[in-house]
């Protein structure tokens, strides 16, 4: 991979920041899992285009820079099969969201949770963050079991939380809490 920096997880599976050359592999990774990915996310649609997603990762890269959020794209080898970023970073309040998906082929295989267990890591070491939040649609029970396999705390189910066109979802909240993580 010509990438760097690259940080690797697990054996084949790596992080890398975005770069705006990123976002041809990224839409083609999003066009190829639409059914997967769109049943839990809302801003997974049929009509993204590549001027979405380089406006997408310039806002990710803009938000780095004012220390907003961190996106990574998860490499399997050479290839992009998903991103996993902290969002609405909130530095006075140290703390941040974590979001998250993956390509169809590369579910179960713990990559989730692997990537999901650095960015906890990294969010408490690095950025000196004390709570983090993951908000799983509540029928998506892979993303519900990644929250808990990592060791996040399910807080609360947020009702009718998310209008994705058409229904409202219920979303559950779950937290981490850096003391939680370290002392795992």
């Amino acid at each position: 991979m010509n990438y760097r920096p690259a940080i690797k997880v697990m054996p084949n599976v790596t992080l890398v920041p975005p770069e705006l050359d990123m976002a041809e592999p990224l839409l083609e990774t999003i066009k190829g899992n639409l059914s997967h990915l769109s049943t839990f996310l809302d801003f997974v649609k049929e009509d993204v285009t590549l001027e979405d997603e380089q406006s997408y990762l310039k806002m990710m890269i803009q938000q780095h820079a004012d220390n907003k959020a961190r996106l990574f794209l998860i490499y399997y080898d050479e290839t992009l099969i998903g991103t996993i970023d902290l969002h609405n970073i909130q530095v006075t309040h140290q703390k941040a969201e974590v979001g998250y998906w993956i390509a169809e082929g590369y579910t179960g295989k713990q990559i989730v949770t692997n990537c999901v267990n650095y960015l906890c890591h990294y969010a408490f070491e690095i950025l000196a963050l004390n709570k983090l939040t993951i908000m799983a649609d509540k029928r998506n029970i892979a993303s519900n079991k990644v929250a808990k396999k990592v060791g996040f705390t399910f807080v609360a189910t947020d009702v009718e939380d998310v209008f994705d066109g058409e229904h409202f979802r219920d979303m559950n909240r779950y937290v981490l809490f850096r003391k939680h993580f370290l002392n795992k």
